[in-house]
This record gives C-alpha cells, sequence and structure tokens, in this order.
C-alpha cells in the first residue's frame, strides 16, 4: 500500500515524501542494498513532480540513507543510521572519573566569511558565510585544549540561537535539527602555537602543541569542521565516539 502526500499539510511535499521514503529504509521495507524505483516511478506512485522527488532523494542521500551509482540507480546504503540513534562526543582525562573537573568556556561565537583555505576544507565557494565556535577547555580550571569549529551557515542557520555551553554542536545536529552524522575523519599533526592561541592556553609563543583536525559528514556533505589544540601539560587526551538510543 502506498502512503499519499496531502496538500492540505503546510510541510513542503519533499519533505512528506522524505519522509515516506525515509519510513520504508528504517522499517526493512526496502533493504539494504536494494535498487529503490527510478525518479519516473516515484512520480507516478506519489503523484509529484520530479523535482520534489529529486530534493526527497537528495536529501536521503546527504543523510547516508540511500548512495547513487552513476549509471546503475539509486540504492539503499548497507550503514545508514537509524532515526533512535544519536552520536556523542567525549573528550576526558583518561584517569579523571569525575567530569565536573572538566569544564568548558565558549570565546567566541560569531558570523565570518571564509579566511585561508577554509572554503576549500569545508567544501563551499569562498562567498558562503561560516559560523564560527571558539571553545576552551579547562582540566582542574587550567586551560588545556583549544578548539575552533566551523560550520557552513546554510547548514544550520540558527546554531548560534542554541546553548552550545551545555551540549556539543553534533548532539544538537542530530537531535533537534536531524542532521546525521555518517562519517568522522581525524587528522593528527605536530604545531607550533601562534600567539593568539598560545594565550588561550596560557603557554609561551611558538610551544608545540598536538592538532587534531576533525571533519563530520552528513552523507557526502561536510556539516562541521573543527580544530583542536592540545597543549602539553601531563594529561592524556581521550576522544571517544558512541551511539546511544534516544
Amino acid at each position: 500500500m502506498v502512503e499519499l502526500i496531502s496538500r492540505d499539510e503546510h510541510e513542503k511535499l519533499y519533505l512528506q515524501l522524505f519522509d515516506i521514503l525515509r519510513r520504508k529504509i528504517e522499517s526493512k521495507e526496502w533493504t539494504p542494498g536494494m535498487q529503490i524505483p527510478t525518479e519516473d516511478q516515484l512520480c507516478k506512485m506519489f503523484n509529484v513532480s520530479r523535482a520534489t522527488v529529486r530534493n526527497a532523494v537528495l536529501e536521503l542521500v546527504r543523510q547516508g540513507y540511500l548512495i547513487r551509482q552513476q549509471g546503475k540507480g539509486t540504492f539503499v546504503s548497507s550503514n545508514y543510521i537509524s532515526e533512535g540513534l544519536i552520536m556523542t562526543t567525549v573528550f576526558k582525562k583518561l584517569w579523571v572519573e569525575d567530569d565536573a573537573l572538566f569544564n568548558k568556556e565558549i570565546l567566541a561565537k560569531t558570523v565570518m566569511m571564509p579566511v585561508g583555505n577554509l572554503s576549500k576544507e569545508l567544501h563551499i565557494p569562498e562567498n558562503r558565510h561560516v559560523i564560527y565556535v571558539k571553545v576552551r577547555w579547562l582540566i582542574e580550571n587550567e586551560p588545556s585544549i583549544l578548539q575552533e569549529s566551523f560550520v557552513p551557515f546554510n547548514i544550520c542557520p540558527h546554531l548560534l540561537e542554541e546553548d552550545i555551553e551545555n551540549q556539543s554542536i553534533i548532539d544538537l545536529f542530530e537531535k533537534k535539527y536531524s542532521i546525521k552524522t555518517t562519517k568522522v575523519l581525524n587528522y593528527f599533526d605536530l604545531s607550533i602555537l601562534n600567539k593568539e592561541t598560545a594565550q588561550s592556553l596560557q603557554v609561551p609563543e611558538n610551544t608545540h602543541a598536538i592538532e587534531m583536525i576533525q571533519k563530520v559528514f552528513s552523507g557526502d556533505t561536510v556539516v562541521l569542521l573543527s580544530k583542536f589544540y592540545k597543549k602539553n601539560d601531563g594529561n592524556k587526551l581521550f576522544i571517544a565516539f558512541q551511539r546511544k538510543a534516544l
């Protein structure tokens, strides 16, 4: 039985179709690896335009539910992320069990134009605005990690209105905005701190530090780029990603 799309609803048609197709995947009506109907077939099934179908399918691809194969068609991903799961990111000192000793300070949050090679790293045009968040992590009230995060403005325009001090950007993406994390890439290097970063970590300029660049993807889209600078203070950096049922 084909679910019908209501034209009396205020919700856009492609979002209604997105929800219908997503349910088919999550209910296993459409199983991993299965080829879904063509655009023409979906247009006829749901009595909607090709543009509506294309927008719904592209959103499913972006969120990791579907995979498009050139010349073959569109298939259900074998590793899509269930609606009932969220990703959390945990930073803590390995031997500290009391999380109260690990604090977070928001040093800056604003909208900016990309500088340097930022637009290339985010895969966006040079004239696209970016949301910038600067965070300092303290262990026992001593600065230990500096984090700079960049989000393409169109991904989450209202991010700066959110309480990002008491929850992570990834949690906000998944819980509130249905932006699902499908891949996280971490790159580690040894960095020499510039004057501004060194001041934030309360160390001399040109001090060596561990640098981690983290790219978070939703489908093929980079939704979050973060740069972490960890000073050498005897505290080990432990990064864990885990999925929890809502």
